[in-house]
């Protein structure tokens, strides 16, 4: 398994296509943009890509759909069965789907949206604006921020401690990093007693 990251300017997102080597097929994490170079490597390398896998359907993880869907034909993957106008294949918490011949475990954690996934392929977890370096994805509500930590903690942080995080902002981590240091999971643990 290869994995491929590109950051997306426009969007100040990190997208990533995670390829078979035996096959040459791939998967692609959220669709923020498909420029260039993305498609270079693609091409260049033959790849076929079989499988869009949607962290939340915010406009800036969606926003090439379109693009996407008029050069090739991958089937998407997402908490909802319609992203953008664009039928998917419903996943949710618990699934484990094989994309691209690689098996995908897929992890349903509302919080920063309704729809937040999260998959984890071999030993890498894709995390979307759930889990980044050092804080969560951002919240509306107290209830929900305690929703999101809550589920990062009983799904995530249950994985082994060498996962590699790739986040859709920011720098990779890993699991081990994330529970040490992690600021917004920290501060969630310290009661103050009045």
């Amino acid at each position: 398994m290869r994995i491929y990251s590109h950051f997306v300017s426009g969007h100040l997102i990190n997208q990533f296509l995670i390829v078979n080597d035996e096959t040459m097929e791939a998967i692609m994490i959220d669709a923020p943009d498909l420029d260039g170079n993305i498609i270079e490597i693609i091409e260049k390398n033959r790849i076929k890509l079989k499988g869009l896998l949607i962290t939340h359907s915010h406009e800036a993880h969606v926003a090439s759909l379109g693009t996407i869907f008029k050069i090739y034909n991958p089937s998407l993957y997402a908490f909802f069965d319609n992203v953008s106008g664009y039928e998917a294949v419903r996943v949710n918490d618990g699934d484990v789907v094989s994309v691209a011949g690689m098996e995908v475990r897929c992890f349903h954690i509302p919080g920063h949206s309704l729809d937040s996934m999260c998959y984890l392929i071999g030993s890498a977890l894709f995390t979307g604006d759930t889990l980044q370096s050092g804080y969560i994805g951002q919240t509306r509500a107290l209830i929900e921020k305690e929703l999101l930590i809550q589920g990062i903690k009983e799904k995530l942080f249950t994985l082994e401690d060498n996962t590699l995080i790739f986040p859709a902002h920011g720098s990779l981590s890993k699991i081990r990093v994330e529970k040490m240091f992690n600021q917004d999971i920290l501060e969630a643990n310290i009661t103050i007693f009045s």
